[in-house]
Parts: C-alpha cells; structure tokens; sequence
C-alpha cells in the first residue's frame, strides 16, 4: 500500500461559503470543494478551520449552525481521506478529475445508473447505513464533535482493512481479519479493543434497525492482552515547585503555558473547559459552569493558589468574556513539554504495552510526555494524596461513579504515604496531650509564655 502525502485545508471563501482545498503530489495537483453551507467570518476559527462551538451563522438570508457546518466538514474530509486510502491500495495517485469524482460519489452527489425492468428501492450500502447512524445518533444522543470523530475513525480503519467492505461480508472472519490488521500496522492493543468497541456499537444499531448482522459478528472477542493505562500526573511537590519555577523573561510563553496548566491542575477542569471558562462562571470563590464534554453542572471551590492565577491574569479581556489567553491545545501541549523539561520535571516514567502478543517497555521522561490533560489527573491524585475523599473529589470533576475514580486512587502512591504518616502524627499528639496533663498550672503558664515570645 502507497501512502499519498496530501493535505487539506477547511477555509471561507469571500462571499462566505465554506470550502476545501485538497493539495497532493508535491502540491502540483489540487482541487476546492465547496461544503454547500456558509458562515460568518467573525464566527469562524480560522486556526481550528472550523466555525466556533454554539454558534448560528446568517448569511445570504439563511441560518446555518455550528454543528451543521463542521459536521459537513467532517463528512467531506472523511470521504476525501477514504479516496485517498482507496487510490493508496492500488498504489495509484490520482488526477485531480479522479479525485474529485470519487469523493463526490462517497459523498452521493453522483448517482450510478441501475437499469431495471420497472421501479425498485434500491438498497442502502453499507457507508449510507453508517452515514443514517451518524445523522440520527448525533441527534438523539447529543455527540460532541470528538465522539462524532471517534465513530468516523473506526469506520476509516474499517474501510482500509477491506475497501470493498460490505454488510453481506462482515462476518467473523473478516473481523480477524481486522484485529490482524491492527496488529500489522503497530496500533497498540489498548486502541485496538477500544476501536472494536466503537466499532460493535455501530453494528448494534445496525442490527436494532432492522439489517442483517451475523451474530458471530456481534459477539466478537478480540482476546488480546491489555495492561493497565499508565496514569501520568504531577506529584505534589513537583506540582508546587513547577507552579513557582521563574522562566527567563524571554520565554514569557512559557509561563503562560505553565500556569494554564497549573490552573486546572488546582481546579480539576478540562482544557476546553478552561478556554471557555468566562467571569460569569465564577462566583462567591467558586467556579459553577457546564462541561464542554459532557454538559455536567460542576462546582469547584477555588483555591489560592488558583485565586492568584486568576488575580495574575485580570488585566486579560476577550470579547467572548473569557478570563485566560489560552493558546490551541497543540501549541499549550508543545509549550508544556519545553516549560517542563527547563524546570527539571525529569521523573522517568516506564510504559508496558502490547502489540499482539509481543510486550513492549518505553522509559520515558515526565517532560517529554506531560500534556494539558495532566493537570486534571494531577488535580485527582493530589487531591486524594492530601486526604480529601473521593466523592469530593468527584463532585469537582464532574466524574460520575467510584470506579472511574479507581485508576488514580490505585496510582496515588503519595495517599497511602501521608495517610499512613497519621500513625506517626497521631502518636506525637498522644505523647503531647498525656505529658500537658501531668503538668502543674505554673508549668503549663511556663510554657504558653514560651511559645507566645517565640510564635
């Protein structure tokens, strides 16, 4: 299989539409797609090329939402990445004619003919069937944009095991065929059981509608080794010594990065969370909003330390209201690993995988793997570590059960060190107590004298 370097850009033309421009073979061939929708320029992020979460666009007398315009979006780049893939297997590149009436007739904008001797339904391939899936469960099970991308990508690496894939040859067989092609193309077995269960809650759809699933296909088990995720987090001290490193006055940025970071490392939120976090939000010393994520009402004491990340900040103002200059969330993850690395988080951190059934080990630096979703994880496994209990933890975190808690209690090494430390601090109090008691009023007057000239 050839792989054909290609890249596509989402864009607004002048008069508002939405388009994309698709480049490959050393950028000699291109082709524009226009997504048949259009949106405001002052509603468009031009950096994520996609319109702002939540808004509604009016252009040319007609209304478009957000939703509607980077779902189509994402409908014309999953075609275009298909074609791609479909050209790859052949190892053939494509002209710029060929391209673009393959992606059109992925995306149903060419009709092949079908020549009958009177009217006929014809059926629904298995891509239209996945396209209905996306539509209608979009809908009734309110996906955000990253679980819409989960489902596309399953069906992706679907589609490039088999290209010619079809629900009359999806059987058990062909989902071997799947695990091994996982297996040859390195992907790790964690994702690979997660990709299947992605995959397996389409087919259960398929099969609730009405269509044809072979039941050998439905109770598919993958059996492949997995270990336990490896829970990357900021241990106490090096969360208080990262939150006071000075950085070089030219590399402000960095600081920038690092106290994002330490922000919701002190208050548990996501970085879409963050980015959106608003004025409004914050009220009486806590923060009340809705996650990004998942729409949870979460409320969140804030802290001092938190306080002065806020209070350091106020000079900032958005027309949105938001409080932080918050940069992408690539650009905030490079900028961490620099910021991490200067301030010394060199902690080695060892990873076991499988592939298949060979065992892998990396030893990393904590540095070169920190990302922004650390600081949420540094906010559970502090927060544990320091005794807080867990529901109270999960009351900040939005978390919605005691098991999805279990990997960061089980990880927390510092909890059980400074929970067992009360032995220690409650026999020193004991010993205090018992000797206060055997004292004479003069003595116990000697001594509160005494601490009173020196505190």
């Amino acid at each position: 299989m050839m792989e054909i370097s290609h890249s596509c850009r989402a864009f607004l033309h002048k008069n508002g539409q939405v388009m994309i421009r698709v480049r490959w073979n050393n950028r000699k061939c291109e082709v524009g797609f226009s997504v048949g929708c259009n949106a405001d320029p002052e509603k468009w992020d031009n950096e994520n090329q996609r319109a702002r979460y939540n808004t509604t666009h009016k252009v040319g007398g007609k209304v478009y939402i957000a939703r509607d315009i980077n779902n189509r979006i994402s409908q014309f780049l999953e075609c275009i990445e298909e074609s791609f893939t479909e050209y790859g297997v052949h190892s053939q590149i494509p002209t710029t004619k060929e391209l673009k009436e393959l992606v059109n007739e992925k995306l149903g904008r060419i009709e092949k003919e079908i020549v009958v001797d009177g009217p006929i339904e014809r059926e629904k391939s298995f891509r239209e069937i996945f396209n209905d899936f996306l539509e209608v469960c979009s809908i009734e099970r309110s996906w955000s944009e990253s679980v819409h991308h989960k489902y596309v990508q399953a069906w992706n690496h679907l589609n490039s095991c088999d290209p010619d894939i079809s629900l009359a040859t999806l059987n058990k067989n062909k989902m071997t065929e799947l695990k091994k092609w996982y297996v040859k193309n390195g992907y790790r077995n964690r994702t690979t059981v997660k990709q299947f269960r992605i995959l397996k809650s389409f087919l259960r759809w398929i099969a609730a509608n009405g269509y044809l699933v072979e039941q050998g296909v439905l109770n598919y088990k993958v059996n492949l080794t997995v270990t336990k995720k490896e829970v990357t987090f900021l241990k106490y001290k090096e969360l208080l010594h990262f939150a006071s490193f000075q950085f070089p006055k030219n590399k402000e940025y960095l600081d920038r990065a690092r106290d994002m970071f330490c922000f919701m490392a002190f208050t548990s939120l996501r970085y879409s969370d963050l980015r959106a976090l608003k004025s409004v939000h914050i009220l009486n010393g806590k923060i009340e909003m809705y996650t990004q994520k998942t729409n949870d009402k979460i409320t969140i004491p804030i802290i001092e330390n938190a306080q002065k990340i806020i209070d350091k900040y106020s000079w900032y103002h958005s027309e949105n209201g938001t409080i932080f200059p918050v940069p992408s969330n690539q650009k905030l993850n490079d900028y961490l690993k620099e910021a991490a690395e200067l301030s010394g988080l060199d902690r080695e951190i060892v990873e076991t995988y499988f592939i298949g059934t060979q065992r892998h080990e990396e030893i990393h630096k904590f540095y070169e793997t920190i990302s922004c979703h650390d600081g949420r994880r540094t906010f559970v496994c502090c927060s544990l570590a320091l005794g807080i209990s867990p529901t109270v933890v999960m009351s900040c975190t939005g978390h919605s059960d005691y098991e999805s808690m279990r990997p960061y209690i089980e990880v927390a090494d510092e909890t059980q060190k400074m929970q067992m430390e009360k032995w220690n601090t409650h026999q020193y109090k004991s010993g205090i107590i018992e000797s206060l008691e055997k004292m004479t009023p003069a003595q116990l007057k000697e001594i509160y004298e005494h601490i009173r000239s020196i505190a």
